[in-house]
């Protein structure tokens, strides 16, 4: 399933456009996105939770060359299951 074919299934059960729901799927991600970037978490009782981890700098070693240098202190965004999600 692709985003088209989400906002569809979404506008059909909400008895909406699909205009409408389009804007509240965009919504939905622009706030999620805009929270994990600020380092929060967002947690969806009986869907998951989404969290934003720091992954610091570490030394690593180029495989062409054998030179050691460091990686740059990431953050990436991680989802994580809830109980009842990982049953089905």
């Amino acid at each position: 399933m692709n985003k088209k074919d989400l906002v569809a299934k979404l506008a059909d059960h909400c008895d909406t456009s699909q205009s409408s729901a389009g804007d509240m799927l965009n919504g939905t991600l622009e706030i999620i996105t805009a929270e994990l970037k600020a380092g929060n978490e967002v947690n969806l009782p009986g869907f998951g939770k989404f969290i934003a981890k720091h992954r610091p700098s570490r030394k690593m070693r180029n495989p062409q060359t054998g030179a050691e240098m460091m990686s740059k202190a990431k953050t990436s965004a991680q989802f994580k299951p809830s109980v009842g999600l990982k049953d089905l």
